[in-house]
């Protein structure tokens, strides 16, 4: 099983796809990284991340996505790529996952991403599905506490009970791949 169903914060519509958050995937390693924290209390999920990692490095990985979307009966609207862990890793990598969504334009996908610069994303930021978000979009990591928030940024309502994809979609939107997003640090 490759996608899984939201954690607490996302809607009942939405899927992840996540794999492990460490620096030889993600490149570096964040200070007060949540994914990390995750780990320490939930030491179970990553052996699944780990099996994940291992089939997007498949070149059956685009047919094993896609087949499982297939086979999904319950109804879905989004796929949260690395909703609570993982970035993407290599060019390669990025264009499997752009593969993925052209196969499927009745799905809006999103991700957040620290490697804008790293690779090229083009093609998968111009598809009308597939939403990039810069986590760096501020200059710097786009949490904190409130107080840190820029001004002209768009606080994630999740703290105040907000369930993602749900009673909020503006991370579903091409608003958020231009103008970014502020989390709330927890």
């Amino acid at each position: 099983k490759l996608l899984q169903s939201g954690n607490s914060k996302l809607g009942a519509k939405m899927l992840m796809f996540n794999i492990p958050a460490a620096k030889e995937i993600c490149g570096r390693k964040c200070p007060g990284c949540y994914s990390y924290k995750a780990y320490r209390i939930y030491p179970n999920v990553l052996p699944a991340q780990q099996l994940r990692y291992e089939a997007s490095q498949k070149s059956t990985f685009v047919n094993d996505i896609f087949s499982e979307i297939k086979r999904k009966r319950t109804p879905f609207k989004y796929i949260r790529w690395h909703g609570s862990a993982g970035e993407f890793y290599s060019q390669e990598y990025i264009d499997k996952v752009a593969e993925i969504a052209k196969k499927v334009p009745s799905i809006t996908f999103y991700a957040y991403t620290k490697r804008l610069s790293d690779f090229d994303f083009s093609k998968l930021a111009s598809l009308p599905n597939f939403i990039l978000i810069n986590s760096l979009h501020f200059g710097k990591l786009n949490y904190g506490p409130l107080s840190e928030a820029p001004s002209n940024a768009f606080i994630c309502p999740s703290y105040t009970g907000a369930t993602c994809g749900d009673s909020c979609t503006y991370c579903q939107t091409k608003q958020a791949q231009t103008h970014g997003v502020w989390f709330k640090q927890h």
